[in-house]
């Protein structure tokens, strides 16, 4: 079953505003049984809303669209939607009644513009909205055959709406889905897909989709079927496989990232962790081991070293940081010691520009030391550096 989406406002298009209206239904059509083949942000342009309507009609069977419901001049979703299908506008009573009590409630007088949201396409019914003064519109076309769905551009309404409203007048997709997203950290995107194999072919069940973002590979395993206990065999099957061909690289499943795991591991086992970081990582795993209050309690001592510009040219940084760590582990401060190197820029011959850096791990039968150097954005550089670290720790206390 095929959905599209479209969001509109000038205010979208223009850049003023981030659509996330989009993203989140999405989600929540997906795991429903629909395939949502198509996002649309229009500006409120009478002519491109009316053609963009018809032409989503005519593709899929389920259109939902967000914004365009209030009051002012410039709102005109439910004007173009009546054009688009040849429907007057006609008032619906109920939902005017509903707008003049929310005005009443706040004691204040309702302006007569505010009229106009009670307003539909007569083939049309109002979708009552409990928590502003913006009602839904829920249309079935008989020709082409498609569930059209409008709601407030507000995602606090939006979501409300779609769950107490909506949800309940979709068509049936007769299909489960069941989304796993696994972790991976050590392999690049062609590498990935290369050891993944077939795996990884469009048009298999389950499908098995591969992003990066911050030299994280995340492996999203999407399973359909006729029940929910079908999905989970397939999606459960497939997992096993991508396990079994990336091996150590996998780290974990969902939102995980690895300083979530190695801070767990050290939880568990009782061991603490000490970071002197140079601008190679700039501070940030030590910023990551302190995002929630039981992963501070791993981290003993955190210190950032000085930028590059106030480190003698020699190696002696290294030397010192060491002897500080190894004192830390000796008094039983700490398990575990990361060290970052102070980071530095340079200009190669053919004008590339490239971060230079490295990131050393000791402690408990663990000395590992990385050449982290790439070409690329400073925060980008950091990222990957920081995780390089940490997941020397997480192989070692695997």
């Amino acid at each position: 079953m095929k959905a599209e989406i479209i969001a509109i406002g000038s205010e979208l298009t223009c850049g003023a505003r981030l659509d996330t209206n989009s993203q989140w239904l999405s989600v929540e059509l997906e795991a429903r049984g629909w395939t949502v083949q198509r996002h649309t942000t229009v500006a409120d342009d009478r002519a491109g809303m009316i053609r963009c309507y018809q032409e989503a009609a005519q593709r899929c069977q389920l259109v939902l669209i967000t914004g365009g419901l209030g009051p002012t001049l410039d709102d005109i979703t439910r004007d173009t939607l009546a054009e688009a299908f040849d429907q007057p506008l006609v008032e619906d009573a109920v939902a005017l009644k509903h707008i003049e009590a929310l005005f009443q409630s706040r004691n204040r007088e309702m302006p007569e513009r505010n009229k106009v949201q009670a307003l539909r396409p007569a083939n049309s019914v109002s979708v009552h909205n409990a928590h502003g003064t913006a009602p839904g519109i829920l249309m079935k076309l008989a020709d082409p055959d498609c569930t059209i769905a409008v709601m407030p551009g507000v995602p606090a309404e939006m979501k409300l709406m779609f769950h107490e409203q909506i949800v309940a007048q979709l068509p049936q997709s007769g299909v489960f889905v069941v989304r796993t997203v696994i972790r991976t950290f050590g392999f690049g995107e062609s590498d990935a897909e290369r050891l993944l194999g077939e795996l990884t072919a469009r048009d298999r069940n389950p499908e098995v989709g591969i992003t990066a973002s911050n030299a994280v590979i995340s492996l999203s395993v999407t399973a359909r079927a006729a029940t929910a206990e079908e999905c989970e065999i397939l999606s459960a099957t497939v997992c096993e496989q991508i396990r079994e061909r990336l091996g150590d690289a996998v780290f974990g499943t969902g939102d995980d990232d690895l300083h979530h795991v190695v801070a767990d591991r050290l939880l568990q086992r009782d061991l603490r962790i000490a970071v002197l970081e140079g601008s190679t990582t700039g501070g940030l795993i030590g910023h990551w081991l302190t995002e929630t209050e039981s992963y501070a309690t791993r981290l003993t001592h955190c210190q950032l070293f000085p930028t590059a510009a106030a480190i003698p040219s020699d190696d002696s940084w290294e030397s010192e940081l060491r002897q500080q760590g190894e004192s830390l582990i000796r008094s039983g401060k700490a398990d575990y010691v990361v060290l970052s190197s102070p980071g530095f820029l340079v200009r190669e011959d053919n004008g590339v520009r490239r971060q230079q850096g490295s990131v050393t791990v000791f402690g408990r039968g663990l000395d590992s030391s990385h050449d982290v150097s790439m070409t690329g954005n400073l925060a980008i550089f950091r990222e990957r550096a920081a995780r390089i670290a940490l997941n020397q720790l997480r192989l070692h206390l695997r």
